[in-house]
Protein backbone atom coordinates (compact mmCIF):
# COMPACT_ATOMS: atom_id res chain seq x y z
CA UNK A 1 0.00 0.00 0.00
CA UNK A 2 2.64 2.71 1.00
CA UNK A 3 4.37 2.06 -2.61
CA UNK A 4 1.23 2.08 -4.40
CA UNK A 5 0.64 5.65 -2.71
CA UNK A 6 4.24 6.61 -3.44
CA UNK A 7 3.46 6.02 -7.42
CA UNK A 8 0.20 7.94 -7.09
CA UNK A 9 2.05 10.94 -5.48
CA UNK A 10 4.76 10.99 -7.90
CA UNK A 11 3.16 10.41 -11.18
CA UNK A 12 0.47 13.45 -9.26
CA UNK A 13 2.71 15.57 -9.42
CA UNK A 14 4.70 15.13 -12.51
CA UNK A 15 1.78 15.06 -14.30
CA UNK A 16 0.34 18.32 -13.10
CA UNK A 17 3.97 20.17 -13.13
CA UNK A 18 4.61 19.16 -16.61
CA UNK A 19 1.15 20.72 -17.95
CA UNK A 20 1.65 23.77 -16.09
CA UNK A 21 5.44 23.94 -17.16
CA UNK A 22 4.13 23.56 -20.74
CA UNK A 23 1.52 26.36 -20.19
CA UNK A 24 4.66 28.65 -18.39
CA UNK A 25 6.65 28.56 -21.17
CA UNK A 26 3.82 28.44 -24.12
CA UNK A 27 3.28 31.70 -21.93
CA UNK A 28 6.57 33.35 -21.72
CA UNK A 29 8.05 32.62 -25.23
CA UNK A 30 4.48 34.27 -26.64
CA UNK A 31 5.81 37.46 -25.43
CA UNK A 32 5.06 37.53 -21.48
CA UNK A 33 1.93 40.06 -22.34
CA UNK A 34 1.66 41.43 -18.52
CA UNK A 35 5.53 41.91 -18.52
CA UNK A 36 5.76 39.18 -15.41
CA UNK A 37 8.89 38.01 -13.44
CA UNK A 38 10.11 35.08 -13.50
CA UNK A 39 9.41 34.06 -10.39
CA UNK A 40 5.90 35.65 -10.30
CA UNK A 41 5.37 33.59 -13.84
CA UNK A 42 6.66 30.14 -12.15
CA UNK A 43 4.41 31.13 -8.30
CA UNK A 44 1.52 31.07 -10.64
CA UNK A 45 1.87 27.95 -12.67
CA UNK A 46 2.96 26.60 -9.66
CA UNK A 47 -0.20 27.47 -7.70
CA UNK A 48 -2.30 25.66 -10.85
CA UNK A 49 -0.64 23.05 -10.45
CA UNK A 50 -0.57 22.22 -6.66
CA UNK A 51 -4.23 23.29 -7.31
CA UNK A 52 -4.44 20.77 -10.07
CA UNK A 53 -3.06 17.78 -7.83
CA UNK A 54 -5.46 19.02 -4.88
CA UNK A 55 -8.07 18.78 -6.74
CA UNK A 56 -7.75 15.53 -8.45
CA UNK A 57 -6.97 14.24 -5.60
CA UNK A 58 -10.52 15.42 -4.24
CA UNK A 59 -11.93 13.74 -7.25
CA UNK A 60 -9.94 10.21 -6.67
CA UNK A 61 -11.79 10.26 -2.88
CA UNK A 62 -15.18 11.09 -4.20
CA UNK A 63 -14.86 8.81 -7.41
CA UNK A 64 -13.87 5.73 -4.83
CA UNK A 65 -16.33 6.62 -2.26
CA UNK A 66 -19.33 6.46 -4.86
CA UNK A 67 -18.39 4.00 -7.38
CA UNK A 68 -18.31 0.44 -7.61
CA UNK A 69 -15.24 -0.72 -9.84
CA UNK A 70 -16.38 -4.19 -9.81
CA UNK A 71 -19.63 -3.23 -11.15
CA UNK A 72 -19.75 -0.05 -13.33
CA UNK A 73 -22.97 0.79 -14.03
CA UNK A 74 -24.19 3.35 -16.65
CA UNK A 75 -25.51 5.62 -13.72
CA UNK A 76 -22.05 5.91 -12.70
CA UNK A 77 -20.84 7.68 -15.52
CA UNK A 78 -23.24 10.25 -14.65
CA UNK A 79 -22.09 10.52 -12.02
CA UNK A 80 -18.23 10.84 -12.66
CA UNK A 81 -19.52 13.94 -15.55
CA UNK A 82 -21.01 15.45 -12.09
CA UNK A 83 -18.21 15.05 -10.46
CA UNK A 84 -15.80 16.61 -13.28
CA UNK A 85 -17.86 19.42 -13.42
CA UNK A 86 -17.69 20.27 -9.93
CA UNK A 87 -14.20 19.60 -9.85
CA UNK A 88 -13.75 21.89 -12.72
CA UNK A 89 -15.81 24.47 -11.38
CA UNK A 90 -13.69 24.35 -8.10
CA UNK A 91 -10.47 24.87 -9.93
CA UNK A 92 -11.84 28.21 -11.65
CA UNK A 93 -13.00 29.65 -8.21
CA UNK A 94 -9.48 29.07 -6.29
CA UNK A 95 -7.41 30.30 -8.95
CA UNK A 96 -9.50 33.30 -9.20
CA UNK A 97 -9.18 33.98 -6.15
CA UNK A 98 -5.22 32.97 -6.11
CA UNK A 99 -5.29 35.67 -8.77
CA UNK A 100 -7.44 38.46 -7.20
CA UNK A 101 -4.99 38.15 -3.76
CA UNK A 102 -1.68 37.62 -5.11
CA UNK A 103 -1.71 40.60 -7.85
CA UNK A 104 -3.51 42.79 -5.69
CA UNK A 105 -1.47 42.16 -2.23
CA UNK A 106 1.64 40.28 -3.36
CA UNK A 107 2.36 41.72 -7.56
CA UNK A 108 0.54 45.42 -6.79
CA UNK A 109 -0.69 44.64 -10.53
CA UNK A 110 -4.31 45.42 -9.67
CA UNK A 111 -4.27 46.67 -13.65
CA UNK A 112 -4.08 42.34 -14.84
CA UNK A 113 -7.48 42.33 -13.09
CA UNK A 114 -8.86 44.42 -15.40
CA UNK A 115 -7.51 42.98 -18.50
CA UNK A 116 -9.57 41.02 -20.95
CA UNK A 117 -8.08 37.74 -20.46
CA UNK A 118 -9.95 37.78 -16.64
CA UNK A 119 -13.26 38.13 -19.28
CA UNK A 120 -15.66 35.70 -18.22
CA UNK A 121 -15.40 34.35 -21.75
CA UNK A 122 -11.79 33.42 -21.23
CA UNK A 123 -12.64 31.95 -17.70
CA UNK A 124 -15.26 29.70 -19.71
CA UNK A 125 -12.38 28.44 -21.91
CA UNK A 126 -10.08 27.12 -18.69
CA UNK A 127 -13.12 25.80 -17.38
CA UNK A 128 -13.56 24.02 -20.70
CA UNK A 129 -9.64 23.07 -20.94
CA UNK A 130 -9.38 21.87 -17.18
CA UNK A 131 -12.32 19.94 -17.95
CA UNK A 132 -10.82 18.50 -20.24
CA UNK A 133 -7.46 17.41 -18.34
CA UNK A 134 -9.78 15.84 -15.35
CA UNK A 135 -11.90 13.69 -18.18
CA UNK A 136 -8.54 12.46 -19.53
CA UNK A 137 -7.23 11.97 -16.01
CA UNK A 138 -10.14 10.29 -14.31
CA UNK A 139 -10.53 7.90 -17.53
CA UNK A 140 -7.27 6.79 -17.16
CA UNK A 141 -7.77 6.28 -13.52
CA UNK A 142 -10.46 4.55 -13.47
CA UNK A 143 -9.08 2.28 -16.28
CA UNK A 144 -5.94 1.88 -13.86
CA UNK A 145 -8.42 0.83 -10.73
CA UNK A 146 -10.67 -1.03 -12.85
CA UNK A 147 -7.68 -3.69 -13.40
CA UNK A 148 -6.55 -3.53 -9.83
CA UNK A 149 -9.57 -4.55 -9.15
CA UNK A 150 -9.70 -7.10 -11.20
CA UNK A 151 -6.16 -8.45 -10.56
CA UNK A 152 -7.81 -8.50 -6.78
CA UNK A 153 -10.63 -10.04 -7.78
CA UNK A 154 -8.91 -13.05 -9.97
CA UNK A 155 -6.16 -13.41 -7.09
CA UNK A 156 -9.09 -13.84 -4.49
CA UNK A 157 -10.26 -16.38 -7.19
CA UNK A 158 -7.62 -18.21 -6.99
CA UNK A 159 -7.22 -18.28 -3.60
CA UNK A 160 -10.15 -20.00 -3.09
CA UNK A 161 -9.87 -22.40 -5.62
CA UNK A 162 -7.01 -23.36 -4.28
CA UNK A 163 -8.37 -23.00 -0.59
CA UNK A 164 -11.49 -25.56 -2.84
CA UNK A 165 -8.96 -27.77 -3.75
CA UNK A 166 -6.55 -28.32 -0.95
CA UNK A 167 -9.90 -28.90 1.11
CA UNK A 168 -11.05 -31.58 -1.51
CA UNK A 169 -7.77 -33.13 -1.67
CA UNK A 170 -7.93 -33.48 2.17
CA UNK A 171 -11.78 -34.49 2.39
CA UNK A 172 -10.46 -37.80 -0.10
CA UNK A 173 -7.49 -38.61 1.94
CA UNK A 174 -9.61 -38.66 4.97
CA UNK A 175 -11.80 -41.32 3.03
CA UNK A 176 -9.16 -43.13 2.24
CA UNK A 177 -7.26 -43.61 5.61
CA UNK A 178 -9.53 -45.82 7.85
CA UNK A 179 -10.73 -47.83 5.19
CA UNK A 180 -9.10 -51.01 5.61
CA UNK A 181 -8.26 -50.66 8.96
CA UNK A 182 -11.07 -51.93 10.41
CA UNK A 183 -10.66 -55.48 9.11
CA UNK A 184 -7.55 -55.07 9.79
CA UNK A 185 -7.94 -55.56 13.25
CA UNK A 186 -10.72 -57.77 13.23
CA UNK A 187 -8.20 -60.49 11.26
CA UNK A 188 -5.70 -59.85 13.56
CA UNK A 189 -8.11 -60.39 16.17
CA UNK A 190 -9.03 -63.77 14.56
CA UNK A 191 -5.43 -64.74 14.35
CA UNK A 192 -4.01 -64.28 17.88
CA UNK A 193 -5.54 -67.23 18.73
CA UNK A 194 -3.89 -69.66 16.46
CA UNK A 195 -0.64 -68.04 15.90
CA UNK A 196 0.67 -65.29 18.31
CA UNK A 197 3.79 -64.53 16.52
CA UNK A 198 2.30 -63.86 13.45
CA UNK A 199 -0.50 -61.50 15.27
CA UNK A 200 1.95 -59.72 16.42
CA UNK A 201 4.13 -59.18 13.50
CA UNK A 202 0.65 -58.36 11.69
CA UNK A 203 0.51 -55.70 14.52
CA UNK A 204 3.77 -54.59 13.49
CA UNK A 205 2.41 -54.13 10.21
CA UNK A 206 -0.94 -52.59 10.92
CA UNK A 207 1.42 -50.05 13.11
CA UNK A 208 3.74 -48.95 10.29
CA UNK A 209 0.71 -48.77 7.44
CA UNK A 210 -1.10 -46.35 10.52
CA UNK A 211 1.95 -44.29 11.20
CA UNK A 212 2.70 -44.22 7.33
CA UNK A 213 -1.16 -42.87 6.69
CA UNK A 214 -1.25 -40.51 9.41
CA UNK A 215 2.43 -38.96 8.56
CA UNK A 216 2.36 -39.36 4.42
CA UNK A 217 -1.34 -38.73 3.64
CA UNK A 218 -1.04 -34.77 4.72
CA UNK A 219 1.39 -34.71 1.73
CA UNK A 220 0.34 -34.11 -1.88
CA UNK A 221 3.24 -36.22 -3.52
CA UNK A 222 5.65 -38.85 -2.28
CA UNK A 223 8.52 -41.20 -3.24
CA UNK A 224 6.87 -44.22 -5.10
CA UNK A 225 9.81 -46.10 -2.94
CA UNK A 226 8.31 -44.74 0.11
CA UNK A 227 4.71 -45.87 -1.00
CA UNK A 228 5.67 -49.58 -1.98
CA UNK A 229 7.02 -50.37 1.69
CA UNK A 230 3.46 -49.57 2.80
CA UNK A 231 1.95 -51.66 0.17
CA UNK A 232 4.11 -54.34 0.95
CA UNK A 233 2.71 -54.10 4.30
CA UNK A 234 -0.80 -54.08 3.35
CA UNK A 235 -0.19 -57.14 1.40
CA UNK A 236 1.23 -58.73 4.24
CA UNK A 237 -1.69 -57.93 6.44
CA UNK A 238 -4.24 -59.05 3.96
CA UNK A 239 -3.03 -62.64 4.02
CA UNK A 240 -4.53 -63.03 7.30
CA UNK A 241 -7.83 -63.11 5.54
CA UNK A 242 -6.66 -64.91 1.94
CA UNK A 243 -4.05 -66.86 3.27
CA UNK A 244 -2.77 -68.92 -0.08
CA UNK A 245 -5.71 -67.54 -1.91
CA UNK A 246 -3.57 -64.38 -2.54
CA UNK A 247 -0.57 -64.37 -4.64
CA UNK A 248 1.47 -60.78 -5.52
CA UNK A 249 3.67 -60.19 -7.47
CA UNK A 250 5.85 -56.97 -7.84
CA UNK A 251 7.35 -55.58 -11.40
CA UNK A 252 9.40 -51.97 -10.50
CA UNK A 253 11.37 -49.94 -12.77
CA UNK A 254 14.30 -48.77 -10.37
CA UNK A 255 13.97 -45.34 -12.36
CA UNK A 256 10.80 -44.96 -10.97
CA UNK A 257 11.35 -45.34 -7.27
CA UNK A 258 12.53 -41.94 -6.78
CA UNK A 259 9.30 -40.40 -8.65
CA UNK A 260 7.08 -38.69 -6.84
CA UNK A 261 3.60 -39.98 -6.59
CA UNK A 262 0.17 -39.22 -4.78
CA UNK A 263 0.45 -41.20 -1.29
CA UNK A 264 -2.08 -43.85 -1.10
CA UNK A 265 -2.53 -44.61 -4.70
CA UNK A 266 -1.38 -47.37 -5.44
CA UNK A 267 -2.40 -48.94 -2.04
CA UNK A 268 -6.12 -47.97 -3.21
CA UNK A 269 -5.58 -49.61 -6.66
CA UNK A 270 -4.15 -53.11 -4.69
CA UNK A 271 -7.32 -52.52 -2.29
CA UNK A 272 -9.78 -52.21 -5.02
CA UNK A 273 -7.88 -55.71 -6.33
CA UNK A 274 -8.23 -57.52 -3.43
CA UNK A 275 -12.06 -56.71 -2.63
CA UNK A 276 -13.53 -56.71 -6.36
CA UNK A 277 -11.12 -59.09 -7.76
CA UNK A 278 -9.61 -61.80 -4.80
CA UNK A 279 -12.31 -61.48 -2.72
CA UNK A 280 -14.99 -62.71 -4.97
CA UNK A 281 -12.56 -65.66 -6.14
CA UNK A 282 -13.37 -69.42 -4.21
CA UNK A 283 -9.46 -70.38 -5.54
CA UNK A 284 -7.92 -66.75 -5.28
CA UNK A 285 -5.55 -65.33 -7.83
CA UNK A 286 -3.08 -63.03 -8.64
CA UNK A 287 -2.36 -59.20 -7.89
CA UNK A 288 0.24 -58.15 -9.95
CA UNK A 289 1.96 -54.79 -9.68
CA UNK A 290 3.87 -52.79 -12.05
CA UNK A 291 5.85 -49.71 -12.65
CA UNK A 292 7.28 -48.35 -15.75
CA UNK A 293 8.55 -44.70 -17.22
CA UNK A 294 8.16 -43.74 -20.99
CA UNK A 295 7.75 -41.06 -23.06
CA UNK A 296 8.32 -38.66 -19.65
CA UNK A 297 5.25 -40.40 -17.64
CA UNK A 298 5.22 -42.62 -15.43
CA UNK A 299 2.59 -45.57 -15.82
CA UNK A 300 1.64 -47.38 -12.74
CA UNK A 301 -0.34 -50.52 -13.33
CA UNK A 302 -1.97 -53.32 -10.77
CA UNK A 303 -3.61 -55.89 -12.80
CA UNK A 304 -5.36 -59.14 -10.86
CA UNK A 305 -7.58 -62.23 -11.48
CA UNK A 306 -11.23 -62.23 -12.48
CA UNK A 307 -13.47 -59.86 -14.47
CA UNK A 308 -14.50 -56.65 -14.54
CA UNK A 309 -18.31 -56.95 -12.89
CA UNK A 310 -20.57 -53.87 -11.75
CA UNK A 311 -22.56 -54.15 -8.88
CA UNK A 312 -25.25 -52.36 -7.80
CA UNK A 313 -24.54 -52.11 -4.30
CA UNK A 314 -20.71 -50.53 -5.06
CA UNK A 315 -20.21 -46.83 -4.66
CA UNK A 316 -16.91 -47.25 -6.57
CA UNK A 317 -16.05 -44.32 -3.86
CA UNK A 318 -12.22 -45.76 -4.14
CA UNK A 319 -11.97 -45.44 -8.04
CA UNK A 320 -13.71 -42.11 -7.66
CA UNK A 321 -11.14 -40.72 -5.35
CA UNK A 322 -8.63 -41.84 -8.00
CA UNK A 323 -9.85 -40.28 -10.66
CA UNK A 324 -10.74 -37.22 -8.44
CA UNK A 325 -7.60 -36.91 -7.04
CA UNK A 326 -5.86 -37.26 -10.44
CA UNK A 327 -7.69 -34.42 -11.55
CA UNK A 328 -7.25 -32.08 -8.78
CA UNK A 329 -3.13 -32.60 -9.06
CA UNK A 330 -2.49 -32.90 -12.60
CA UNK A 331 -5.82 -31.40 -14.34
CA UNK A 332 -6.11 -33.37 -17.78
CA UNK A 333 -2.00 -34.46 -17.77
CA UNK A 334 -2.94 -37.48 -15.93
CA UNK A 335 -4.98 -39.99 -16.87
CA UNK A 336 -6.58 -43.23 -15.10
CA UNK A 337 -8.47 -46.25 -16.92
CA UNK A 338 -9.88 -49.79 -15.83
CA UNK A 339 -10.32 -52.32 -18.37
CA UNK A 340 -10.64 -56.52 -18.68
CA UNK A 341 -7.79 -57.80 -20.35
CA UNK A 342 -7.74 -61.57 -21.02
CA UNK A 343 -9.88 -62.51 -17.61
CA UNK A 344 -7.39 -59.69 -16.02
CA UNK A 345 -8.44 -56.68 -14.94
CA UNK A 346 -6.49 -53.81 -15.33
CA UNK A 347 -5.95 -50.85 -13.49
CA UNK A 348 -3.51 -48.17 -15.00
CA UNK A 349 -2.62 -44.37 -14.15
CA UNK A 350 -0.56 -42.94 -16.62
CA UNK A 351 1.24 -39.43 -15.03
CA UNK A 352 3.37 -36.62 -15.68
CA UNK A 353 6.77 -36.67 -14.03
CA UNK A 354 7.87 -34.64 -11.26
Amino acid sequence: MKTKSIYYWSLQIIIWSLLSGVAAFSYWISGNEFKLEIWQLLLDFLALAILSILITHLLKKFINKYLEFDALKVVDGFKIMGLLFLASALLIFSYTIYIRLTYTFLYDRVDVLNHASQSLKNHIILFLNYGIYFMVWTVFYVAIKGLMQLNRTREKRLELETSLKESQLNTLKGQINPHFMFNSLNNIRGLMLEDVDRARNMLTNLSETLRYSLTKSEENAILLEDELEMVENYIEISKIQFEDRLQFTANIDEASLNKQIPPMIIQMLVENALKHGISNLKKGGQVCLSTTIKDNQLQIEVSNSGTLQTHEDSTKLGLKNIKRRLELLYDKSATFSLNEIDNQVVATIKMPLL
